[in-house]
């Protein structure tokens, strides 16, 4: 098999894809001891009106099994972010400075279904049962 293949079959971060992550933060890049244990999140990525949050373009292109590891500040989260309901611990919000391993589990095509829902929920509410989330 050629490595572009392998590349297709093991899943990249992309637009319009279901990705699947696990999330560590610590107050040392060697002490993830912000959480007691990781945790998962999943999102479709590029669903907002202004395209990819800094969080997304980080992950770009990352496969299942890579690690991003982050250092932030937790006043930049919101702007990291954006429309992402991260699941972050709240004590991370008011330090100066953070650190975040992201590892890519999964990387899938997202269903139709699940991109309508991803939308509709960025406005709240689409104004009848279209989506079927109502």
């Amino acid at each position: 098999m050629g490595e572009d293949l392998m590349s297709e079959l093991k899943g990249k971060v992309e637009g319009l894809k279901k990705v699947s992550v696990l999330l560590e933060a610590g107050t040392r890049k060697e002490t993830m001891d912000l959480m007691p244990e990781p945790v998962a999140f999943e999102w479709i990525a590029g669903i907002d009106v202004e395209g990819f949050t800094p969080f997304e373009y980080a992950l770009l292109e990352k496969q299942v099994g890579d690690t991003l590891e982050l250092e932030m500040a937790g006043w930049r989260i919101e702007e990291m972010f954006g429309r992402l309901a991260v699941p972050l611990p709240e004590t991370a919000k008011s330090l100066d400075r953070f650190f975040l391993r992201v590892t890519v589990q999964g990387v899938d095509a997202a269903d139709q279904k699940e991109v309508v829902r991803a939308m509709a929920g960025m406005v709240g509410d689409c104004g009848g049962d279209c989506c079927g989330t109502h």
